[in-house]
């Protein structure tokens, strides 16, 4: 379904020319926009010109429109309109906009526009205007109509705001028919969107039927025009226009062979199923890929490693941020080319700004891959828990779930009884730190550093929960039962020795002999990892990759442990000197040893963005709730190493 982004919409300017009208002296008419496509961060971008799509009621009588020179942005004439808007329309059969404008007599800035304009000093024309709805194509979709075949963003629904006389025409080299860069970048229609006379200039008022006829075109201005539709032409398809406009090749000739191209590359609608010619959505609006393209620069220009990133990502890469900040302020309809980066800083810091959101969201996306790569080792064989709020919360256990018996006919089921006592008590506790994007750090183009620190607070995070993980197997802490974690009354300890097949076996033997809270019912565990520190590491590596038994002095002898068992390797479980101790847990989904907790199950740490009047910068905040619960004994047996 369509959705409207008209608050999110920014300003085009598209560049196109005039002609005088033959109402009176001081009016001209205007061709001031069409369907030619206009490429912008990597995609093409097309004005639907229909009588649903364009919203001309700025233009009406009385209406807001307004006609200005250099959209306001001369310091002679500023925002003060220079003449009006008489009337404007939609030619449908050519598919373009025009108007008949009026400068003001009254006004001697305004005349000496129009002497410009009747001796053809002056003749180009701009429009700003809104696109309120976008419409996106995917590679080998259609318009609604057929017209159009993507990939392209059509927009919809658009209103032109007002008409500005150009200082500087179209300028031939440039080949798009850009304006002249002036304190904001303008977006320019092709050539072929011109209306000239015959000359090639424009002249003063309509001539008398019996005047003569015009001159024939001035060669020079001829090959400049062949040049820009040329180039125009391929720039629309993605072709080199230089071979062409060197070799002096006709316009229809480029087009035929454009036109040949495409029919090879690319599937005729006839043919296609329904399910293919259909695929039209509705996507992001201007503001979204703005800030989808900024975002993905910025992380890529801070080294962070996107995988598939937006359209126009690359153009923000070579930005530093406050051309990023200057970016934004344009796209929302503000000029700041000539603003200091103080002034740029104010006017981005503010709540909803696109700027603000922007750095939020690179800094939420640093967050996942800092997760991914954080060098932690707890989640291979701990088991992940929910909590909804932070009370201490009791756990217990099944007494008699070991065994179903039999039920007779006619018979009553027995009911599963729960431990007295509990057997552990999850709690969650909130860890975080603030850090600030200073005044100074956007002068100095230091955006980086808040995604460096971002991502050292969640491996921080990470690290924290790490630590307090391998805390527990070494701390031996007494349970709720009142024994300590390993203990031979837990039946989980093992006799001093370092790793090797004999320690391994004793451990095997030990977990497979564990019990139900029965007593009775065998578990029959196997160890699925074996928890060591860096000391142990070379030697639990033998142990579990090498053909034949490491110790064996014959190499015929099988290693029985060969590929049995997972290493986990942890510098958190060395410790600084006599016998390293090793450990060994089952797979948490068969015996339930340590649980690592989140708030409602979040497991990434949470990044908020602040702004406030009294800091001249953005501050965030890194937090996230965890907690770490030893739930069980059964699938942990532990070795104390040999010195």
């Amino acid at each position: 379904m369509n959705r409207n982004h008209e608050d999110s919409a920014r300003m085009l300017f598209r560049s196109l020319e005039c002609r005088a009208a033959e109402e009176g002296a001081n009016r001209f008419e205007i061709s001031f926009s069409s369907e030619a496509p206009v490429s912008r961060w990597g995609c093409r971008e097309i004005l639907l010109h229909t009588k649903d799509s364009v919203d001309l009621s700025r233009f009406a009588p009385g209406g807001a429109g307004s006609l200005l020179f250099a959209h306001g942005m001369d310091p002679r004439y500023g925002k003060l309109p220079v003449g009006r808007v008489v009337r404007a329309w939609l030619d449908e059969a050519e598919r373009k906009c025009r108007a008949v404008i009026e400068l003001d007599t009254d006004d001697p800035d305004a005349q000496r526009l129009q002497g410009k304009l009747e001796r053809g000093m002056l003749s180009g024309v701009s429009v700003g205007c809104k696109v309120n709805q976008w419409l996106e194509l995917a590679a080998g979709d259609t318009s609604p109509d057929g017209r159009i075949e993507g990939p392209a963003s059509l927009g919809i629904q658009w209103t032109p705001y007002e008409i500005s006389l150009e200082p500087v025409p179209a300028d031939a080299t440039v080949g798009l028919g850009r304006a002249m860069e002036m304190e904001t970048e303008r977006e320019a229609n092709s050539m072929g969107n011109i209306t000239r006379n015959e000359s090639g200039t424009i002249p003063a008022q309509s001539a008398p039927a019996a005047q003569e006829a015009p001159a024939a075109e001035d060669p020079v201005l001829a090959e400049r025009r062949r040049a820009t539709e040329i180039e125009t032409l391929c720039r629309s398809f993605g072709e080199d226009p230089g071979a062409y406009i060197r070799e002096g090749t006709s316009v229809e000739t480029v087009r035929a062979a454009i036109l040949d191209r495409l029919s090879q590359e690319r599937t005729p609608i006839v043919g296609r199923s329904s399910a293919e010619t259909r695929g039209v959505q509705v996507t992001t609006d201007e503001g979204d890929k703005l800030r989808a393209a900024a975002t993905d620069g910025l992380l890529l220009r801070s080294g962070v490693f996107v995988e598939h990133p937006a359209d126009g990502a690359r153009e923000f890469r070579g930005m530093g941020i406050q051309d990023v900040a200057r970016e934004c302020l344009r796209v929302s309809g503000e000029n700041a080319a000539r603003l200091s980066a103080d002034e740029v800083l104010r006017r981005s810091l503010t709540p909803d700004s696109a700027f603000v959101s922007i750095t939020s969201n690179a800094a939420n996306r640093a967050v996942l891959g800092a997760m991914q790569h954080a060098p932690t080792t707890y989640q291979a064989w701990t088991s992940v828990g929910s909590a909804k709020d932070f009370k201490p919360t009791n756990i217990y256990e099944v007494n008699d779930g070991g065994t179903l018996r039999e039920i007779p006919q006619s018979g009553e089921f027995t009911e599963a009884k729960l431990s007295d006592a509990p057997v552990a008590v999850r709690q969650l506790i909130t860890v975080g730190k603030m850090l600030s994007f200073t005044r100074q750090m956007f002068i100095n183009d230091e955006f980086d550093l808040i995604l460096r620190m971002v991502t050292a607070h969640v491996q921080a995070f990470q690290r924290g929960i790490n630590q307090a993980v391998y805390a527990l197997l070494k701390a031996n802490p007494a349970m709720l039962d009142g024994d300590q974690l390993f203990s031979s009354a837990h039946k989980n300890l093992g006799t001093a020795a370092a790793p090797g097949t004999d320690s391994f076996s004793e451990a095997r033997l030990l977990m497979r002999r564990q019990t139900e809270a029965d007593g009775v019912t065998r578990l029959n565990l196997s160890p699925a990892f074996v928890l060591c520190g860096a000391a142990d590491e070379t030697k639990v590596e033998q142990l579990l990759h090498s053909l034949a038994a490491p110790e064996g002095t014959n190499s015929g002898v099988a290693n029985v442990f060969r590929s049995a068992m997972t290493p986990v390797v942890d510098a958190e479980l060395d410790v600084d000197g006599g016998a390293q101790p090793f450990y060994f847990a089952a797979h948490p989904s068969l015996a339930p040893t340590i649980e690592v907790s989140y708030l409602n199950g979040v497991e990434a740490p949470t990044v908020e963005t602040e702004t406030d009047f009294d800091r001249l910068g953005i501050r965030y905040r890194v937090y996230g709730d965890r907690g770490v619960t030893l739930l069980g004994y059964r699938g942990l047996v532990k070795n104390p190493g040999k010195a």
